[in-house]
C-alpha cells in the first residue's frame, strides 16, 4: 500500500529529475548544436522531459486521489 509520505517524496524526486533535465538540457544547447548527433541528443532531452512531467502529473493525481479516498 502506498502512503501519502512515499507519493509525495515520488513527486518530489520527479521534480527534481525534470528540472535537471532541462538544466543539462540548455547546457548542452549552449554548447552548440553544429552536429547532427547533437540534435539527436537534444530529441531525447524533449522526450525525457515530456516523460518526467507526465509521471509527475500522475504523481500528483494519485496524491489527491489518496486525499480524497481518506475523507
Amino acid at each position: 500500500m502506498k502512503s501519502k509520505l512515499f507519493l509525495i517524496i515520488y513527486a518530489v524526486v520527479i521534480a527534481l529529475l525534470a528540472v535537471g533535465l532541462v538544466v543539462f538540457m540548455c547546457i548542452h544547447i549552449s554548447k552548440g548544436l553544429a552536429g547532427g548527433n547533437a540534435k539527436l541528443i537534444l530529441g531525447a532531452y524533449i522526450l525525457m522531459i515530456v516523460w518526467a512531467l507526465m509521471k509527475l502529473h500522475t504523481a500528483i493525481r494519485s496524491i489527491k486521489n489518496y486525499s480524497d479516498e481518506k475523507e
